[in-house]
């Protein structure tokens, strides 16, 4: 029994096996990462239970689709030519006519962005859901007669909310005008009450008494200056109205419109005198008599009713242009 033991004893102890890490779904046998092989193509698998056949994987970059239908519209959305007509910039360029090489390069290249950027804007208009607003009343009915809170109740809650009421009864009758953005607007009473507001806040700005007829008024480039055609002459005020110049040049002004891509104060006196003023040099540029009485109907320049019709006239030209 001892020399048992003694042989137990002497007997070496066997070392520990060491444990593999575990094996990953993407690798092999060997623990690296399996290359695709022919057996995994879908040639040689099996067919499936229900019959269907297996679906082909697609390599990055290719045009196939996952579904394994073509595009039924390919290529660009075709884009209308009446659209597409509303944007184009004018009559192509005769390339022909060009010698020099780079300018005719030049030229090409024009061409090509300006017939980009309007296959773009005709295809973005559709983006554009808002249309300048109108007001159409139903078969024989006259729209003067449609009240303000009638347009209220049947407008949309943002166009609502931009429903404000000015009680102004004192110091009538009323000519308003806008700036460009529509924020500011301006007041003139004919007994002599100016005010400039922003009706978006609802911020009154400035607010005075000339203390004469009012006859017109108008912002000018931005929303510090405004003029006010009085009694006898042109004035000129800032927002918190300071007067800032009296023009004796423009006497008894009945209608006038500020052209801001010149720059210029259309002005339709009275005696049936038109005069430019330029504003960036504060100095009168044009005067032409039309021996008729002044009309404002929009933002092209002043026009002036004489029989039989009426006449438009620029600050470039001695005759009227039609």
């Amino acid at each position: 029994m001892e020399g048992e033991k003694d042989k137990k004893a002497s007997d070496p102890v066997p070392a520990k096996k060491k444990r593999k890490p575990p094996q990953r779904y993407w690798e092999g046998a060997t623990g690296l990462a399996r290359e695709p092989t022919a057996a995994t193509s879908t040639e040689t698998k099996k067919p499936r239970k229900d019959g269907r056949p297996w679906r082909k994987k697609t390599e990055p970059g290719s045009k196939d689709r996952i579904s394994g239908k073509k595009d039924p519209f390919p290529g660009e959305a075709a884009v209308p030519p009446e659209r597409l007509k509303k944007f184009q910039r004018g009559a192509k360029q005769k390339l022909k006519a060009a010698l020099n090489r780079g300018l005719k390069h030049q030229l090409a290249s024009q061409e090509e962005k300006a017939e980009t950027a309007a296959k773009q804007a005709a295809r973005t208009e559709l983006l554009l859901l808002e249309d300048p607003g109108f007001l159409e009343g139903e078969e024989g009915e006259d729209t003067c007669t449609i009240a303000q809170e009638d347009i209220a109740d049947a407008v949309d809650l943002a166009a609502s909310a931009k429903h404000f009421e000015l009680r102004l009864n004192q110091f009538g009758p009323y000519r308003a005008n806008y700036t460009r953005n529509g924020r500011h607007l301006l007041l003139g009473g004919r007994r002599g009450h100016v005010a400039a507001l922003d009706w978006h806040t609802k911020t009154l700005m400035c607010e005075i008494n000339v203390m004469e007829s009012i006859n017109d008024l108008a912002w000018l480039h931005t929303e510090t200056m405004f003029a006010v055609a009085q009694r006898q002459w042109l004035y000129v005020y800032d927002n918190q109205g300071l007067e800032l110049n009296c023009l004796k040049r423009f006497y008894r002004v009945q209608r006038m419109e500020f052209l801001p891509y010149h720059f210029l104060l259309a002005t339709a006196s009275e005696t049936g005198f038109l005069q430019y003023l330029d504003i960036s040099v504060g100095k009168e540029v044009a005067t032409i008599c039309t021996k008729g009485a002044p009309r404002r109907d929009g933002p092209e320049p002043l026009q002036c009713h004489r029989p039989p019709g009426t006449q438009q006239w620029h600050s470039d030209a001695l005759e009227p242009q039609y």
